[in-house]
């Protein structure tokens, strides 16, 4: 059985990863997009053979359909979201999970009382240089420090939805800074300290009202000060070149993953093993929305998966926000959501 699905919001990503994965995937029958830019819907109608609309009443009240695949401006995903589970229409979405506590606490009440599947788009965990990192994890020994950068250097912030606040409900940190919150969920859990320092202006005569680049330091105690494990991440839009590293230093190893590599080093920084995948990911897409399918046929939709892991990245982020207006070091547990 195929699910019946439709798109909602037609920018890159959709039109690069989501929608051409949808449309290869043999669990869906891609039926019709939307968007409010009419020259993206021609293209895509007539590139995929599919029906177009400009807004998302007309469509659902067409369209029968079992999910739907969205990525549009931040503050535009509850009212969407509000839409489809009124429909009972489940729903795979763009990271990030929200904008804030508040938020996530509304979209999951609204996702749970109509017993909705709500799954997040986050490929990386669909690609086996990311995945490897489990395996590897076990031969490096204790972990001592985490270090990562994921730096782009893009010409113009201060066009698009992303240069304000109101839309975007922040900056890089809530937007390319969510990739590698979730992977230091995935990979090391919650952190027990979270200390950022935000900065924002860098692009000279543009104005824009949200952060570029940020600064953030965290650490994982278990109350025994030799048991700490310290790192930080910097992520920016206004780096020179494009660059996304991570490093995870161990008592007998290294882990340095960079964009289609990762290698396993020993404590002296020699190589012992490498894996490598040139090219673009869309196996990656594919897969993620296949498991999604999965998870939506059977109607197990707890345990398996469980968007509430996402509670966990908005208090990280939520903290960081908290960190820098206050200059403090913030403690994510105080910021996670309580049902």
């Amino acid at each position: 059985m195929k699910l019946r699905t439709v798109i909602i919001g037609l920018g890159k990503q959709i039109v690069e990863d989501h929608l051409p994965a949808a449309v290869e995937s043999e669990n869906y029958e891609v039926l019709a997009v939307c968007d409010t830019n009419p020259e993206r819907v021609n293209a895509c109608c007539e590139k995929f053979h599919l029906e177009g609309f400009s807004d998302i009443d007309s469509m659902l009240q067409k369209i029968k359909c079992d999910v739907a695949i969205v990525a549009v401006p931040h503050n535009q995903y509850l009212p969407v979201i509000t839409k489809l589970t009124e429909k009972g229409i489940h729903v795979i979405k763009e990271k990030p999970f929200s904008t804030c506590r508040e938020e996530a606490l509304m979209i999951h009440r609204l996702v749970s009382e109509k017993k909705l599947f709500l799954g997040v788009t986050l490929q990386r965990r669909f690609n086996p240089i990311f995945q490897a990192f489990h395996q590897l994890k076990k031969r490096i020994g204790k972990i001592y420090s985490i270090e990562g950068s994921y730096v782009m250097n893009i010409a113009h912030l201060d066009e698009g939805w992303r240069a304000s606040k109101d839309f975007a409900g922040g900056g890089v940190l809530i937007d390319m800074g969510y990739h590698f919150v979730d992977l230091l969920v995935w990979y090391m859990g919650l952190p027990t300290s979270v200390t950022a320092r935000l900065s924002r202006g860098n692009r000279i005569g543009q104005k824009y009202d949200v952060e570029d680049t940020v600064n953030l330091l965290f650490d994982y105690s278990t109350g025994n000060h030799d048991e700490k494990v310290v790192g930080n991440f910097i992520i920016s839009r206004v780096y020179p070149q494009k660059s996304e590293k991570l490093t995870v230093l161990g008592s007998k190893g290294i882990i340095a993953i960079e964009r289609g590599k990762i290698q396993r080093l020993d404590a002296n920084g020699n190589e012992i093993e490498t894996l490598e995948r040139k090219g673009g990911w869309p196996s990656a897409a594919i897969d993620q929305l296949d498991y999604f399918a999965d998870i939506i046929k059977s109607r197990q939709f707890a345990g398996v998966y469980d968007y509430r892991e996402h509670f966990k990245h908005i208090a990280i982020i939520d903290a960081a926000y908290e960190s820098d207006k206050k200059s403090i070091s913030c403690n994510p547990s105080d910021f996670l959501i309580t049902e």
